[in-house]
């Protein structure tokens, strides 16, 4: 019973940062933001990998 009630609370907690990620990806694309903050670091806009963006040319890294 203790291990089902360890599994039901880790899928909950990854599906509300999944929840999350959604809310601000879809906050940034109205903004028109070409880039979004995820649980797991930046990513872009129309690819959803991670990025990277150079702070001092704007240049942007995908991987």
């Amino acid at each position: 019973m203790l291990v089902l009630i360890g599994i039901i609370y880790i899928i909950y907690h990854l599906v509300k940062e999944a929840v999350e990620d959604e809310q601000i990806r879809q906050w940034c694309a109205r903004k028109g933001y070409d880039t979004y903050p995820s649980s797991t670091g930046m990513k872009d806009m129309k690819t959803g990998k991670h990025c990277w963006v150079n702070p001092r040319t704007g240049e942007k890294t995908l991987w």
